[in-house]
């Protein structure tokens, strides 16, 4: 049995229903992180870490889908999964901090 290698010339055709998806969920996620900054002055420090959830969530979205990391070697997004959990220990590492300073 042999197994297809990936060529660097491989075409990964999306459907326009699909990038229309995507659009969408971007635009329902950048609503949300203005609402959290008009409305989220209750908040405090929660607002600062839902907006950097939403950014976050926002990033991986266009990594994975317009930057085709989707499609790229598994290392990839294995490397991409070891940023993220870093930046998330920082962020509570930070807001640790931020919260211990009040």
């Amino acid at each position: 049995m042999t197994q297809k290698k990936h060529n660097e010339h491989d075409v990964h055709i999306v459907s326009y229903a699909n990038h229309f998806g995507i659009w969408l969920g971007l635009i329902v996620l950048t609503i949300m992180t203005v609402t959290v900054s008009v409305f989220g002055a209750d908040l405090y420090t929660m607002s600062v870490l839902t907006a950097l959830i939403i950014a976050s969530t926002k990033a991986l979205i266009v990594a994975f889908y317009f930057m085709h990391l989707k499609y790229d070697p598994k290392i990839y997004q294995i490397m991409i999964g070891i940023v993220l959990i870093l930046f998330i220990v920082f962020a509570i590492l930070t807001l640790a901090d931020y919260v211990g300073r009040v």
